[in-house]
């Protein structure tokens, strides 16, 4: 009897058993379920963190850009006064002389006075649209080298998110390429001026061109601004900006004549000098303080400013006929008329940031236009020490002796590798990949049929900022961005998806 009694106290405590082991399955579920959805949400966070950064830098881009078209706004109506001041003193001049052959001329010291303040400021009005180019260069070079170069505003963006996040520095390959033609710093007036006196500019890849305002597109705009029919043929006489006679003849160091000086000979819009032309149409009558009126003979006027390196500049009038070279008030008037040092010779145009408007052509749709896609790129190393030093309670970290040694067991990389991978490893590495653009938007009304007004530029401040898929430009190859980051494993996977039909936000796929 006493044995089949111990078999039925045997028997008690089976309960405990299967409760132990459903708490066990309970355990692990609780886990995995935790696992996964700390794997999510940090997935979910990882990928707003990129999407933040990547609109950020699409918005400092559009800031800069936007910057940079309101100072060349600025340099062309500094360049449109001068124009003005330059007509006033041509004017002015004709006024005078035609005033000394009435009984109330103006005292030649009182217009000698004149004459100074208003080629001082035609001096002034130069030399600050040229020094606009450096507040240019300064805010151009503030976006490449402290947000967009190493990817320093996605850094602080993530770090702001979350301290575990990173940014890797050859991220930013893709986004200087498209801003700057992959450079991360961006050279000094000094040395872009030394290149361009050189002939050794590099050629313009990216939106930008740090030397490219130079041109027609700016002396044609500051003609545009003060009026094609008023530069050309306001009544009695013209001003602007070009080469007049020296287009037929490069060599020429004066203008010999007052026929010479005529506005219809005027061929050219350039930046080889500031001039403007009175003649033949002084007022028939003059009045004088007196309350008399006087008749006065016909008169010629004329000025020309070049850079300060030639002497070439002149004035005509009256007792300084052509080629109105001689002295007035003291000085020469090369000294008294002329404007500032020319970079490369002879002109007299203020050097700007411009856009690249060679993107604009050769399918420039299949590449945006020119306008720049910005990537950012983050990551989040589950192996990483800051990881290791407070690893989550269900991400189970484990140290084995092997060989007398203590070895981290990695459990982040497959099959728990004894040693961290680098950033080839998938499961080692969380990444994330978004992409923003700065976009020119000036719709026409649809009225008249909508669309865009005008194509991307640097002379109207119409930027703004978006973001956009990693894909879709011919340009863009975010599994190359992967790869150039050490990503390869990421890139590969990315490639996979593409080959088997993946196409993400793009109508093409990634074209890898």
């Amino acid at each position: 009897m006493q044995p089949a009694r111990l078999l039925r106290h045997g028997e008690r405590g089976q309960a405990l058993v299967l409760f132990s082991l459903t708490l066990l399955l309970l355990t692990l579920m609780v886990l995995m379920t935790l696992g996964f959805g700390m794997r999510a949400k940090e997935r979910i966070e990882i990928q707003m963190a990129a999407d933040a950064a990547a609109y950020s830098q699409a918005v400092s881009t559009a800031r800069t850009f936007n910057a940079i078209a309101v100072m060349n706004r600025a340099q062309i109506a500094h360049m449109v006064a001068m124009a003005g001041t330059q007509s006033m003193i041509s004017f002015g001049s004709q006024y005078h002389a035609a005033r000394k052959a009435t009984p109330c001329p103006v005292p030649d010291p009182a217009f000698a006075l004149l004459d100074q303040g208003a080629a001082a400021q035609v001096q002034s009005l130069q030399g600050q649209a040229g020094a606009m180019y450096n507040a240019e260069l300064a805010i151009y070079r503030r976006l490449v080298g402290t947000h967009l170069a190493d990817q320093k505003l996605s850094k602080a963006v993530a770090k702001a998110v979350n301290p575990e996040l990173d940014a890797p520095e050859q991220g930013a390959n893709k986004s200087l390429s498209e801003v700057s033609g992959g450079s991360g710093s961006i050279p000094s007036k000094d040395e872009l001026m030394e290149q361009v006196k050189a002939g050794t500019t590099p050629p313009d890849t990216g939106a930008v061109s740090a030397s490219g305002g130079q041109g027609d597109a700016m002396r044609n705009a500051t003609m545009g601004s003060i009026g094609w029919t008023w530069v050309h043929g306001r009544p009695g006489g013209s001003a602007g900006f070009g080469s007049g006679m020296a287009a037929n003849n490069p060599g020429f160091s004066h203008y010999p004549s007052i026929g010479g000086m005529d506005s219809s000979t005027y061929q050219t819009i350039s930046g080889r000098n500031s001039w403007a032309h009175d003649h033949a149409a002084a007022p028939a009558l003059i009045p004088c303080p007196d309350g008399n009126i006087y008749p006065s003979p016909t008169a010629n006027a004329w000025v020309m400013s070049d850079e300060y390196q030639s002497k070439e500049d002149q004035h005509v009038f009256m007792l300084h006929p052509a080629p109105g070279q001689g002295a007035e008030s003291g000085k020469q008037v090369d000294e008294l008329h002329t404007l500032g040092v020319c970079t490369v010779c002879p002109g007299i145009w203020p050097y700007s940031v411009g856009f690249n408007a060679g993107l604009l052509h050769d399918n420039g749709g299949e590449n945006d236009f020119g306008q720049p896609k910005l990537y950012s790129m983050l990551l989040r190393d589950y192996a990483s020490n800051s990881r290791k030093a407070r690893p989550d309670p269900w991400n189970l970290m484990f140290r084995f002796k092997f060989a007398d040694q203590e070895t981290l067991f990695d459990n982040s990389a497959p099959l728990g590798r004894i040693q961290p991978t680098g950033r080839e490893d998938v499961q080692r590495n969380q990444v994330a990949l978004a992409a923003g653009m700065a976009y020119y938007h000036r719709p026409r009304p649809a009225a008249v049929g909508g669309g865009w007004e005008e194509p991307p530029n640097f002379l109207n401040p119409f930027w703004r900022a978006t973001l956009v898929s990693t894909e879709g430009a011919r340009d863009d190859k975010p599994a190359e961005s992967l790869d150039q980051a050490g990503f390869t494993e990421h890139a590969g996977a990315l490639r996979r998806l593409d080959e088997a039909g993946y196409r993400g936000a793009s109508r093409t796929g990634g074209k890898y």
